[in-house]
Order: structure tokens, then C-alpha cells, then sequence
């Protein structure tokens, strides 16, 4: 594969983790594009979905050790991530390339247009507490993660902020929810062959630096800054796939 590639890979990489453990959708910058560059699209979510199980792990390992979230409520929302998000990787892998492509396109615009449906904002709650509806919707994010991703963290995110979590809470519960989605729709990616591994480690290494990055700088960040920025990024990337879905 040709390393010209695989750096652009890397940076997408940092650029949507970065992004992710932000304000969530960051696989709408590194999934989109990847397609755009040719990459099929079986093959660009098994490495997104790869980077995103390293990334995720890393970060909710460290935030485990620092006594930042409650132990029995990351193994919940993993196992709850874990099995809709492998049922959703089933399904995807059973699809053939173009009409995936048509359904990655339908679920990028719900994912879009999902960002202005929010108008709740974080409360003080460290621990979640509406738990039955938390985690009901976050199993059919996970079976959507499966499917395609995009977008499922700032969905996780504004379930999160319903039950009035503080903001950085929201922010560490998302990526364990990430880490059981992608785990379990990695499973499937790979049993079915479609896993090119030189793709997946250059999209890893960037996905570790940015996921880390972005943790730390969710402790500063103003939301109101940062989420009208990421709708726009999200809107020009997905005008560029009709364009090449419809060319």
C-alpha cells in the first residue's frame, strides 16, 4: 500500500479522535474520506473501527486508574456496546459495497441533522440515572455504530447530557461505549476478511494521540465554539459523498 496513503490515514486518524472525544462524529471526518480516497468501504470500517478499539481502550483504561468513572457502570455500558454493536457489524457484513454506500448516506444525514435536536444542556450528575431509557438508546446507537458509526458518539453524547451528566463525564461514558460498539463490530469486520491490517495500524497510531488529546482539552473546552465548526465540517464532507455516490 502505498505510504502516501497511510500518512494521510494517520492524520485522519488524530484528526477524528481528536474530534470525537470532543463533541462525538469525528468518524464523520475519517470514514467519509477514506471512501473519497478510493479505499472500499468494507475495508475503511474495519481500520476505523480498529483505531477506534485501541483508541478507546487506552483512554478508559487510564481513566479506570484515575477513579474518574465507576467501575460497574463501565462494564455495563461495554457489555451493552459489545453485543448491539457486534449485531450491527453482522448485519453490515452481509451487505453488498453500494448498498451499504446508499445506507451510509441516509444514517450520515440522521447523524447530521441529530446535532441541532438536542436542547438539553450537562447537569452536575457524575452517574447516570435514568438508566433503563440510557441504556436502551444507547443499545440502538451501538446497532448503528455497527452498522456504519458516524455520528454515534454525539448521539451517546446527548443521551449522556439528557440524564444530566457533567459535560467530561458524558465525554468518558461515551468512550466506553465506543470501545463495546467497535469491539463488537470489529468481531465481525474481521471474521469476514475484510481487515487490511497496514490501514488499520496507520489509522491506530493517530486515533491513540488524538483520543488522548481530546480527553484532556474536553476538561477546557467551550461547546459553543466547537459544535458549530463540527456541523459544518460534517456538512461539506457529506455533500462530497452524494457527490461521488451520485457520479
Amino acid at each position: 500500500m502505498d505510504y502516501s496513503l497511510l500518512i494521510i490515514v494517520f492524520f485522519l486518524g488524530f484528526l477524528s479522535h481528536l474530534v470525537s472525544a470532543l463533541v462525538g462524529g469525528g468518524g464523520l471526518i475519517s470514514l467519509p474520506t477514506m471512501l473519497l480516497m478510493g479505499i472500499p468501504i468494507h475495508n475503511a470500517i474495519s481500520a476505523d473501527k480498529f483505531g477506534a478499539v485501541i483508541s478507546t481502550l487506552l483512554t478508559s483504561i487510564n481513566s479506570i486508574r484515575k477513579k474518574e468513572v465507576n467501575l460497574s457502570e463501565c462494564l455495563m455500558l461495554f457489555v451493552i456496546g459489545l453485543i448491539s454493536g457486534f449485531i450491527g457489524g453482522a448485519f453490515a457484513s452481509s451487505l453488498n459495497e453500494k448498498v451499504l454506500n446508499t445506507i451510509a448516506i441516509i444514517l450520515m444525514i440522521f447523524a447530521f441533522a441529530m446535532t441541532f435536536y438536542s436542547n438539553s444542556f450537562f447537569g452536575s450528575n457524575e452517574k447516570i440515572i435514568n438508566k433503563r431509557k440510557t441504556y436502551q438508546l444507547l443499545s440502538a446507537i451501538g446497532f448503528y455504530d455497527g452498522i456504519f458509526g458516524p455520528g454515534s458518539s454525539t448521539l451517546a453524547i446527548y443521551v449522556f447530557s439528557n440524564d444530566q451528566l457533567q459535560y467530561y463525564k458524558a465525554i468518558l461514558f461515551t468512550r466506553i461505549s465506543l470501545l463495546g460498539w467497535c469491539s463488537g463490530a470489529l468481531i465481525s469486520y474481521i471474521s469476514s476478511g475484510h481487515m487490511i491490517w497496514a490501514l488499520a495500524f496507520a489509522i491506530t497510531g493517530g486515533a491513540i494521540i488524538g483520543g488522548f488529546l481530546g480527553v484532556f482539552i474536553s476538561k477546557k473546552i467551550d461547546l459553543k465554539y466547537v459544535k458549530p465548526l463540527l456541523r459544518i465540517m460534517m456538512l461539506i464532507i457529506l455533500v462530497q459523498l452524494i457527490i461521488k455516490m451520485l457520479g
